[in-house]
């Protein structure tokens, strides 16, 4: 039974979770820089994914429901997303912003699940974590353009960070409008679309790896 469950699945989705080693590895490379930066809280977000992630195919290979995780991820992306921009914005006007999203966010998702099942997506919880994403990443653009102090953004690791944020969230936008849509409906010319998912997952680990591979000391924000 597990045999056939594992062959409905296209390479990307393996690919998809299987590189969030990649992160986890440099991360542990670098830890001694890590926990002295932001990208700690990143770094601890990709530990909790994996869990998710470990659980998820727990889960699909029994055969049980597991859109509850993509429920709770919602909780977990504003939460650990609005704290890390939260240490590298330091515009106040901005910071006083994004607690205000972040707060309004978690409220507003919290209200799209009161009757509703939370063992089926949640398109519209799904959509409000990736807008207040969105945002609060192009907040952090804006103070980045504002701020001519850094030399070279490429080897800057907060550029990388907020890069898969903003391509991620903004490349799933859409897809996760039609999620419940896409997940139940049996023809594989509709499904397909989330495999899209995959590959903007495995870009967006790929760029938190880079993230952390350039998180030194000498280009850390205090």
């Amino acid at each position: 039974m597990i045999e056939m469950i594992l062959l409905r699945y296209s390479l990307i989705v393996y690919f998809s979770s299987l590189i969030l080693i990649l992160p986890l590895i440099i991360g542990g490379i670098n830890i001694k820089e890590v926990k002295l930066s932001p990208l700690k809280v990143i770094y601890t977000y990709c530990i909790l994914h994996s869990i998710y992630d470990i659980l998820a195919w727990v889960y699909a290979l029994n055969g049980w429901r597991n859109h509850f995780i993509s429920n709770t991820i919602s909780y977990t992306d504003i939460i650990f997303w609005g704290y890390y921009f939260y240490k590298i914005i330091e515009v106040k006007s901005l910071r006083y912003a994004l607690i205000g999203l972040v707060s309004i966010a978690l409220i507003l998702v919290t209200l799209s699940h009161i009757g509703a099942d939370y063992n089926k997506i949640n398109s519209s919880a799904q959509s409000i974590t990736n807008i207040t994403l969105i945002t609060i990443a192009l907040m952090f653009f804006y103070q980045l353009l504002n701020n001519l102090e850094i030399g070279n953004l490429f080897i800057y690791p907060q550029f990388w960070i907020a890069v898969a944020v903003l391509i991620y969230f903004s490349g799933i936008f859409f897809i996760n409008i039609f999620a419940e849509y896409i997940t139940f409906n049996k023809d594989r010319t509709i499904s397909i679309y989330w495999d899209i998912k995959d590959y903007l997952t495995f870009i967006h680990r790929v760029l938190l790896a880079v993230g952390l591979w350039y998180g030194k000391p000498s280009i850390q924000i205090p």
